[in-house]
């Protein structure tokens, strides 16, 4: 009694633990599934949702693939090689079968059960890589996977048998769905479970494609480069009726791939790609692709669009050799296509590294770059020191002119401006980013990786860039200068480099775009009397042109004096930073502390050399004219001028010239400050003199024999022009 007791006992523990066995599978497998979901689901970034969209996508494509004898084979293997995202390729598979009508249902029934099965054995399955006895869905091994799909195949064919009855056709069909799923499965999972990620082999490394000593890694090589060409030229079988407004799908992702394949991997992969993926399609054709590929990957170092364009031509051309016009209308709009859809693949391309070369590579770009920015600021910081020592010299030069008097006081406006200066100063220190993240756009466009590019100031731009390049011809390229130019607006300067083994280094700054030629005229009026205007045309290191007329009020030593330090003080500090405003200022304020009573009419013009603005700033000065082809404009300003009154009065007037435009600038002696002269007018209406010297010469003989002012005369004619 007590043994069957003891076996009654021990068979209800046995029943016990095989039950609890279960449940702890079955448990395994729903949070597996549930994991699996959620992983799906939880890809992060834009690059993720990307990739689970373009998995759906495929998935639709295989559901929708038929082979031979009415077959769908390749949306059941799709879902038994994948590793992961089963779920998303198992709804575009079922979302593919459901567009072949009555029979679609079946087939993506057919595609349920193949995943029901993976759940199950890899629920059960223990014979995993990383050592783990924990249920992990979709872990199994590659025999297993096959196995899910041929019984799924095989319940197909069966069902197809039983309801089509027995015959040739129902039995070629049944043999299809049995070999082709285990066939097709092997070749995706080679492409699947090689452990190259959709990212790594978008920015990643290329090791998975080169060959070692190993030859079991060679193996292993040669199957995930067999399997992942095997799965590009079915999803173009699978692309192959899908037609829209004549262009035909097939073609385009043949040249997409083509496109990629060349630039990522080079020419000799394009070339490769370029056939494999059309041969299935149109092998009248394929080898079209194949000198795409081929032609691309010889020019993508060059730039991106140097070799789209050649990869184009030389599809163009045979599509025409072989089919005449018809042949070239049937390739060359497919690749356009593809063409502008490859162009953020290939930006994207250049801005990620991949861990072992480009990493290194774009450290020592940016220590190079670094450095190099390093220098610029330091040369600003002693620009900025020379120009203190440069402004405090001057400072007993302004107390000599006012004897002494008011010298003190010029320290505040002298505080001003070197404030002014040091703030212009960090300003051409700081970066550029929106410039920065235009210029390395032109960085991608051009195929450099590995690079660094750098943009500073605010108006006169400062370019850095390095990148490795061993012969020297990526970044001297004047195309790339010549895109930088058409990015950035401005004129640049020869580059400069510099090179430290492989890496090059590149600076250049923005450089005159246009230029001011002048001529001068005067007369001082009355013989006896000493002339009170001075004239000046002058360029400043920071790419500005001034002209200038200086008109001491009165007459004799102290007009002149006046005028003559008015000039000499704006041709000193012009230019160095500081606002006109605040050097005007300091001007009157030295003007107004002289033991003398004396003040300057001042008649200011000023380029931007860089940008082309204009801009007139007057302080009791007389009319100034534009003269542009056939149209006079005029400039006039009622203000008093410097050293009268405590307060600078002065006016701005922006102007907008353009090539070829005269300024003609006037003391009072010509023309009265208060009204036009008639016969100023007429002279101005007529065709200009081509040359401004004998132009200002000309203006100022008519101003002797109409102007009956007894004051001095002076003429100063700038022409606009643009550097060569």
């Amino acid at each position: 009694m007590s043994k069957k007791l003891l076996l009654f006992g021990g068979s209800m523990d046995i029943k016990i633990k095989e039950k609890a066995k279960r449940r702890s599978v079955l448990s395994g497998i729903g949070t597996s599934i549930r994991d699996g979901i959620r992983a799906d689901n939880d890809s992060a970034g834009a690059f993720g949702i990307w990739v689970n969209l373009g998995t759906v996508a495929i998935g639709f494509l295989m559901g929708g693939c038929h082979l031979l004898f009415g077959s769908y084979p390749l949306g059941l293997a799709l879902v038994a090689a994948l590793p992961a995202s089963v779920w998303l390729a198992t709804l575009g598979v079922i979302l593919g079968s459901l567009t072949l009508g009555r029979s679609g249902v079946i087939y993506a029934l057919i595609c349920v059960l193949g995943v029901f099965l993976r759940v199950i054995i890899s629920g059960n399955d223990k014979t995993r890589d990383d050592g783990t006895d924990e249920p992990k869905l979709f872990g199994e091994n590659l025999s297993l996977r096959v196995s899910s799909a041929v019984i799924a195949g095989f319940v197909a064919a069966v069902y197809e048998i039983l309801l089509e009855g027995f015959s040739f056709e129902t039995v070629l069909f049944g043999v299809c769905m049995v070999i082709m799923p285990a066939i097709f499965t092997v070749l995706f999972a080679g492409a699947f479970c090689h452990g190259v990620g959709v990212k790594t082999l978008f920015f990643g490394s290329r090791a998975c494609f080169i060959t070692s000593e190993s030859r079991g890694e060679n193996l292993k090589t040669a199957y995930f480069k067999i399997s992942l060409l095997c799965f590009i030229a079915l999803s173009a079988i699978a692309l192959d009726k899908y037609k829209f407004f004549g262009i035909d799908l097939s073609f385009v992702f043949a040249s997409l791939v083509t496109l990629f394949g060349a630039k990522r991997f080079g020419a000799l992969y394009g070339t490769v790609v370029g056939f494999v993926s059309s041969a299935f399609i149109s092998g009248l054709y394929s080898p079209a692709f194949a000198l795409a590929g081929a032609g691309s990957g010889a020019l993508f170092s060059l730039g991106a669009w140097y070799a789209t364009m050649l990869g184009g031509v030389l599809l163009s051309l045979w599509g025409g050799y072989v089919s005449g016009v018809s042949g070239f209308l049937s390739l060359l709009p497919e690749f356009l296509i593809a063409s502008f859809i490859i162009a953020p693949i290939h930006k994207s391309l250049e801005r990620e590294s991949s861990p072992e070369v480009k990493d290194a590579t774009l450290r020592r770009a940016t220590d190079m770059v670094g450095t190099m920015a390093l220098s610029y600021r330091n040369r600003q910081e002693l620009f900025v020191e020379g120009l203190e020592k440069a402004i405090g010299s001057a400072l007993p030069a302004v107390a000599d002119f006012c004897h002494g008097g008011g010298y003190c006081d010029s320290y505040s406006v002298f505080l001003k401006m070197l404030s002014e200066v040091k703030g212009r100063t960090l300003e051409k220190r700081e970066l550029d980013e929106e410039l920065t993240d235009k210029l390395d756009e032109v960085f991608s466009e051009f195929g450099f990786s590995g690079g660094v590019i750098r943009a500073f100031g605010d108006r006169r731009k400062y370019i850095i860039c390095s990148l490795k390049d061993p012969d020297g011809t990526l970044i001297s390229s004047p195309s790339l200068k010549a895109r930088f130019e058409e990015v950035s607006g401005l004129k640049l300067s020869s580059p400069e480099y510099y090179r430290r083994d492989d890496m090059v280094l590149m600076e250049c700054e923005a450089t005159a775009k246009y230029k001011l030629e002048y001529g001068i005229a005067t007369d001082g009026g009355t013989p006896d009397e000493i002339s009170g205007d001075s004239v000046r045309s002058f360029k400043s290191k920071e790419l500005f042109a001034y002209g200038l007329i200086c008109d001491g009020m009165g007459s004799g030593k102290e007009a002149k004096q006046a005028s003559e330090f008015s000039t000499e003080f704006l041709s000193a500090t012009l230019g160095c930073g500081a606002s006109e405003t605040t050097i005007l200022h300091m001007l009157n304020t030295s003007l107004g502390r002289g033991t003398e009573e004396c003040s300057v009419a001042i008649d200011l013009f000023v380029l931007d050399l860089i940008s082309g603005e204009g801009e007139f700033i007057k302080s009791g000065a007389a009319y100034s004219y534009i003269k542009r082809r056939n149209s006079l404009f005029r400039i006039r300003s009622e203000t008093m001028p410097l050293g009268l009154i405590k307060k600078v009065d002065a006016e701005k007037i922006r102007a907008c010239v353009l090539p070829d435009d005269y300024i003609i600038m006037l003391s009072d002696g010509i023309c009265d400050p208060r009204e036009d002269s008639v016969w100023l007018i007429e002279l101005l209406n007529k065709p200009p003199i081509a040359d401004p010297e004998e132009y200002a010469g000309y203006i100022l003989s008519e101003a002797k024999k109409n102007s009956k002012s007894v004051d001095d005369m002076t003429v100063l004619v700038l022409k606009v022009g643009k550097e060569d």
